[in-house]
């Protein structure tokens, strides 16, 4: 089973030229969906009988799992599950700030996200970047343990690398002392973090 008739009335055919684009590397063809509609679809399935044949299927099916309505613990093999399928950043990226994490489950989702930056596919460690990022008030406890772990998964990788300055811009602009984990960045990493400071419209320059 597939999703060419559920995509068929939202393909846009300038957006999926758009989003051909901004990835750039890319190893599944694109229908042209928008991520809210997306996010509307999935919330709609009750399972996901899809076989993964286009970009949008991997973040319809990353939706569908931060949809479901069970424990973090019983959520991980989903989560699991969807790793393989993750070879662009905006799949990592969209399926972690899908994932919303409740005050119970904070240590078991905390140890989770924590193990993904040792993981060697750069989307998944990415994936684990921002996910920690994105629920980082919840793990307030293990702040610098977490901003320790964030700087040692820095890496040559491009979309590693980018993640992290993303994450520590976000970290410095929420806490400014979060700076004196710059040094242990590699400096390109560094220089991105900087640039993406000056980017922001809530940092001083």
């Amino acid at each position: 089973m597939d999703t060419e008739s559920l995509y068929q009335p939202y393909a846009e055919e300038g957006y999926r030229l758009f989003s051909e684009r901004l990835t750039k590397i890319h190893d599944l063809p694109y229908k042209g969906v928008r991520i809210p509609r997306l996010r509307t679809l999935a919330r709609a399935l009750d399972d996901f009988p899809y076989e993964i044949r286009y970009h949008e299927d991997v973040l319809l099916r990353g939706f569908w799992i931060a949809s479901r309505r069970i424990s973090f613990s019983n959520m991980i093999p989903l989560i699991q599950s969807q790793l393989p399928f993750l070879s662009t950043w905006d799949e990592a990226d969209s399926f972690a700030a899908a994932i919303k994490v409740k005050v119970p489950d904070a240590e078991a989702a905390y140890s989770f996200f924590l193990s993904l930056l040792d993981d060697e596919r750069p989307m998944v460690c990415r994936l684990g970047i921002v996910a920690l990022m994105s629920n980082h008030r919840l793990f307030h406890a293990h702040r610098d343990s977490m901003l320790e772990a964030i700087a040692g998964a820095d890496s040559d990788d491009y979309y590693i690398s980018m993640a992290v300055a993303w994450a520590f811009s976000f970290f410095i602009i929420d806490d400014p002392s979060a700076r004196s984990f710059l040094p242990h960045l590699s400096e390109a990493t560094r220089k991105r973090t900087e640039q993406k400071l000056r980017d922001s419209h809530r940092t001083k320059r």
